[in-house]
């Protein structure tokens, strides 16, 4: 007589064990699944996506923002965002926005394959006029042309480019140069010296007083790494001057609204950055502050009202890039500084009279600053471009 080889209780107890196991595994998965990066996520334009714009904090920053995602060129007002440059496609963008003084005009940068081109747009993005012509037959005569700014008083326009060097077509170094915004670029004139094979000089920031900042890259011997510095020069062809040392790794400088204070992201050497900010006099950094750390942070750029800024980073470890906001702490007027005197000797006493030790009076501390509350994550599930400045104005 055979065994029966399965019994009711068994296969009731083998269901059992596959449903454990499978609930098990769905629940690792989802658990996985919620830890997992978004960078594989496909993100979602921001023109389409639902940002809940009426309750969220992106709805109270102040004037407009034009940010870039994907070669496109969005306008954000009052939590809405709008695209104004459509992407051309390809290997076409468009990217790095910078208003106009007045905040009537951006120029713009529309990069392609092998060259990059400055154009004049107005606020709706109706192209008013391409500035540069990079683009040639022969490749090794095309040309780059990034970050530009105009100057204070809007005559001339700084941006970074890259002179040619006849002799090596792969030394492709940046210097920053002008030029008349009503002019030509027969008229540019070079303003920096940069080093050979290292990047050069990109992101200039101009002052009212003909100065211009930038970031200077060069190779620092005691790291054997090519690092930034935030550089000052005062006119064209001048050897600039170094604000930050090279082992901060100090690069995009910000300039304030009253142009008082300024704004840089530093890596100090690691994969993280902070965005530090530090009083400026026109020709030299007060202390640094720490004010976001270790982050993937790029691109700071102040509030119209000097309150703030804004910049990019993911959400998470990994992931896209999206809009983040950080309180500014007030700058400290002349009346908090403490009055520093040195201690005086005092008048010996007449003859026969006995003085005691006089008190010590304690000398009253530095007042400590409140603590800053966090960063505000102002957008999600978009895409923005870190190699893209931001554009703010009232």
């Amino acid at each position: 007589m055979s065994r029966q080889r399965w019994s009711s209780r068994r296969v009731v107890a083998m269901m059992l064990t596959v449903a454990v196991w499978m609930t098990t595994g769905v629940g690792v998965y989802l658990y996985l699944s919620s830890h997992r990066s978004t960078f594989g996520q496909t993100a979602k334009k921001p023109d389409e996506a639902n940002l809940n714009a009426k309750n969220s904090p992106l709805s109270h920053l102040a004037g407009t923002l034009y940010l870039v995602q994907h070669g496109t060129l969005y306008r954000l007002q009052h939590g809405t965002f709008t695209a104004v440059l459509n992407s051309p496609g390809g290997a076409a963008g468009w990217t790095q926005p910078a208003f106009s003084p007045r905040g009537e005009t951006l120029t713009v940068v529309r990069r392609d394959y092998a060259y990059s081109d400055l154009y004049l747009i107005d606020r709706a993005g109706k192209v008013q006029g391409q500035l540069t012509h990079n683009a040639s037959a022969i490749v090794e005569l095309n040309h780059w042309a990034f970050y530009p700014r105009p100057s204070p008083d809007g005559s001339s326009l700084f941006f970074s480019y890259d002179p040619k060097d006849r002799f090596n077509d792969y030394n492709v170094v940046f210097a920053v140069w002008s030029m008349p915004m009503n002019g030509s670029f027969d008229q540019a004139r070079k303003w920096t010296l940069p080093e050979h094979f290292t990047g050069g000089d990109v992101q200039p920031v101009p002052l009212p007083s003909g100065a211009v900042l930038y970031t200077k890259y060069a190779f620092d011997g005691k790291s054997s790494r090519i690092l930034g510095q935030i550089y000052l020069t005062t006119r064209a062809g001048a050897v600039g001057e170094a604000l930050t040392p090279p082992e901060d790794d100090c690069s995009q400088p910000a300039l304030s609204p009253d142009g008082q204070r300024l704004a840089m992201i530093c890596t100090h050497g690691k994969q993280f950055v902070d965005i530090e900010i530090a009083s400026f006099d026109g020709s030299k950094l007060g202390p640094r502050q720490v004010l976001v750390a270790d982050q993937l942070a790029a691109q700071p750029t102040w509030a119209p009202d000097g309150n703030s800024l804004v910049y990019l980073a993911p959400q998470g470890t990994g992931g896209h890039f999206q809009l983040w906001q950080e309180q500014v702490p007030a700058a400290p007027s002349p009346s908090d500084a403490l009055p520093t005197r040195l201690p005086t000797r005092p008048a010996a006493p007449p003859p026969g009279v006995t003085v005691g030790t006089p008190p010590v009076t304690p000398t009253p501390a530095a007042p400590i600053p409140a603590p800053l509350p966090p960063p505000v994550l102002l957008t999600s599930e978009l895409d923005f471009d870190p190699t893209s400045t931001i554009a703010w104005h009232a």
